[in-house]
């Protein structure tokens, strides 16, 4: 592709607002900055970041696949990092608004970087390379900011339309289905500018020839430019949110300078001794001579609850005083610090499905570029492979979210639903990870047919087709829909609804653990990964993978049932009574008649 101009650029722009305005997204002057600027971060991610790894390869002075893999992974986890530092730090300073902001001015710097190394043939420039890593990452944090910033300003103005409507008609009927609706309603709009972003790689793709990197790079930072300045001028029509008074990060730092100020003290032998304050006294069980709270968690996280202990010799200091000391907090706060705990141990569960998230970015795109193109005729097969994983990702949410409400819509008893919903989320992750198994199998095969090829024909141009790879993306895009979803899902069924702002946290500390773990498996086996891509043993390290995906699926099952599933939160009788009305004591006393045939048990 010739270089891009701006007749073309004004085209997107165009392409942008028309989709969106006829998609009847938000309704309101700011209308498309929103969506616009979801558009262009997938569109980032599918055509720059995807192919970072093929850049890094090229660009170097002499082909060096283990560095552009090492370079590649670091900046996927550096991204991981920022995502849960950004995300942190929104939810209990700034909001979406101010991070969005500074995260997509870094996102234009990074790729302003990347067009500089490009344009310049001097190695000494190509070290701009570095510093675009580091940007790049911030600025790729951005991009669940603005999703859930966008999603933020449809409730909003849904719920600014029901109250309108229930203030006219004066009643409050088919609440249920009014929330089924929405949610199906919002979803959908959330998936528009998806699809506007994979119809513009798609065009680009087969309409583009001659791209060379530095137009490319050129090409994204001035459309990324375009749609930063529209996100800024719309911001005085936006929504924006009500900061917490204390963030969950200050909470859990609380909890754990209370317990630690306690740890030699006894538990206490009744429920009394406590700091309940003004929530009911119930959910506990006895351990030994002591009384535990629940949520059971493991051995090494009960100490929490003596955050919660009355010591009798404060006893002539008031409670409101310890508690505004740091030294007492309540029932409350612990059980919803303790909620947390089942779910970072599952962590470990999905080492094998992060690997293989890193090898996507990284081995996957050097297959890609290593075989005969013949998606596109220009040779932009990696990001058409990237967005089918995407695309299918996608679609694979969609189906489960509408299966998911649905089921929720026609669900009777509400104690029911959340059972069936930790049933649903542990059946989804576990077949997610099945085709985990079954992604990196396919990958094993088609690395062993391109080896032997290779290996025959040597002085021939005989590598295989791209269009061997698209299997692989299309049950990696599946795994990614059903296992991502699935942690979400798992996560707001085991843990309290205040802590929910760490869900997209917790998953980039699952997928960020294997970018970073894969650098020293990379720098500890070079017989697997060699300077090149014939040289490497690429094979065995995706069997390792496929044996790897289907050991940590037997860990994940053992986890979620014996930590995740047969706990239940605190907060679960709040929702059954909001929505079972008659039935709350039947559940009520269902509750307690569990709880006390687990007293003489306990989970190490």
């Amino acid at each position: 592709m010739a270089t891009p101009s701006w007749i073309k650029i004004v085209h997107v722009h165009q392409v942008f607002g028309s989709t969106i305005r006829a998609a009847g997204i938000v309704s309101s002057r700011a209308g498309a900055s929103l969506p616009a600027l979801v558009v262009t971060y997938k569109y980032v991610e599918i055509a720059v970041v995807s192919i970072l790894m093929d850049y890094f390869n090229d660009s170097m002075e002499e082909e060096n696949q283990r560095l552009a893999a090492i370079v590649t992974n670091l900046q996927d986890g550096l991204s991981s990092l920022f995502v849960v530092i950004v995300s942190l730090i929104s939810e209990a300073y700034t909001g979406y608004y101010t991070m969005i902001t500074i995260c997509t001015a870094a996102s234009i710097e990074g790729l302003m970087l990347l067009w500089t190394s490009a344009s310049s043939t001097k190695p000494s420039t190509f070290r701009a390379v570095y510093a675009a890593i580091f940007f790049l990452a911030l600025g790729s944090s951005g991009q669940k900011l603005i999703e859930n910033f966008l999603e933020y300003q449809l409730e909003e103005k849904i719920k600014a339309r029901h109250e309108s409507e229930a203030v006219r008609s004066g009643t409050t009927e088919n609440q249920k289905e009014e929330d089924f609706t929405d949610k199906v309603l919002i979803k959908s709009w959330l998936c528009a500018p998806f699809v506007v972003g994979y119809i513009i790689t798609i065009c680009l793709a087969f309409i583009s020839i001659d791209t060379t990197y530095e137009h490319w790079f050129q090409f994204t930072a001035l459309i990324m430019c375009g749609t930063y300045m529209l996100f800024l001028a719309g911001s005085a029509w936006y929504s924006h949110e009500q900061l917490p008074i204390e963030s969950n990060l200050h909470k859990i730092y609380r909890i754990l300078k209370a317990a630690l100020g306690k740890r030699h003290a006894k538990y206490p032998t009744s429920p009394g001794r406590y700091y309940w304050k003004d929530s009911k006294r119930d959910h506990f069980y006895k351990y030994g001579e002591g009384v535990r709270l629940l949520p059971r968690v493991p051995r090494l996280f009960r100490w929490l609850d003596k955050a919660a202990i009355l010591e009798a010799e404060a006893s002539t200091v008031s409670l409101e005083l310890q508690e505004k000391n740091e030294k007492l907090c309540t029932v409350e706060e612990v059980r919803d610090v303790k909620s947390l705990v089942p779910m970072f141990y599952l962590c470990f569960a999905f080492f094998g499905y992060s690997l293989l998230v890193a090898t996507e970015s990284t081995f996957f795109v050097a297959q890609a570029s290593n075989m005969t193109s013949n998606i596109t005729t220009n040779g932009n097969d990696i990001s058409i492979l990237v967005l089918i994983m995407e695309a299918t990702s996608d679609v694979s949410r969609f189906i489960w979210f509408l299966i998911g409400r649905a089921f929720r819509h026609f669900t009777k008893f509400s104690c029911i639903d959340n059972v069936c919903n930790k049933k649903a989320a542990i059946a989804r992750i576990g077949f997610g990870m099945v085709c985990a198994v079954i992604c990196s199998l396919i990958a094993w095969q088609v690395e062993v047919g391109r080896l032997k090829i290779s290996k025959q024909m040597e002085y021939e141009d005989g590598r295989n087709s791209t269009v061997a790879l698209i299997p692989q993306f299309s049950v990696l895009g599946v795994t990614n829909g059903l296992v991502e979803g699935g942690i979400t899902s798992l996560f707001h069924g085991n843990v309290a609804k205040s802590m929910w702002s760490f869900d997209d946290s917790y998953k980039e500390l699952v997928i960020g653990s294997g970018k970073l773990m894969i650098i020293p498996l990379v720098l500890s086996i070079p017989s697997w990964f060699s300077d090149t891509l014939n040289s490497s043993r690429l094979d065995k390290f995706y069997l390792m993978l496929g044996i790897l995906n289907a050991a940590f699926l037997l860990v994940f099952f053992y986890y979620s049932f014996r930590y995740a599933y047969k706990e239940v939160c605190p907060q679960d009788d709040q929702e059954v009574e909001e929505f079972t009305g008659a039935n709350a004591d039947f559940v009520s006393e269902s509750t307690i008649e569990i709880e006390s045939k687990d007293h003489s048990t306990d989970t190490d």
